[in-house]
């Protein structure tokens, strides 16, 4: 299942269907892939049989972060496609004015850019691609045993 029609349905019902996210501002495509890569957190360990909020929070907050997010873009950036590149360029070097207590600017400006190629995968409909990027970081997610 790829939720290509769930991402599609959105996108009409907000008015984005003729937006091409080619287009769209770096800081933008994080804005949206920021929920994304959230949403697809917070599915896997529940998936994955976590169901105590307190546990479900301490882990989604270290995946997400933007130190955790940096240091996986690391690992993924060779495997990336051109426009995908392009979407985590466009993120990386946007002009962002905070940074958070916890990273570097460096690592922020990386995980803005990871974000950025969420919400362009997403609005693309292409959630297989998320899903087979974010596999190798979502398969070292803790499961609930028993």
């Amino acid at each position: 299942m790829t939720g290509e029609g769930f991402v599609s349905d959105i996108c009409e019902s907000m008015g984005l269907k003729d937006r091409d996210p080619k287009t769209l501002p770096g800081l933008t495509l994080a804005y949206v892939g920021d929920c994304v890569f959230e949403l697809v957190v917070r599915s896997t360990l529940v998936e994955k049989g976590l169901n105590h909020v307190k546990e479900l929070n301490k882990i989604a907050t270290g995946i997400v972060s933007a130190k955790a997010q940096a240091a996986f873009m690391k690992s993924i950036e060779e495997k990336l496609e051109d426009d995908e590149r392009d979407a985590y360029r466009r993120g990386k070097n946007a002009n962002s004015t905070s940074v958070p207590k916890s990273a570097t600017r460096v690592e922020y400006h990386t995980a803005t850019g990871f974000e950025a190629l969420m919400g362009y995968l997403y609005l693309e409909g292409r959630t297989d691609r998320i899903l087979e990027i974010c596999a190798p970081l979502l398969k070292e997610a803790p499961r609930r045993e028993g």
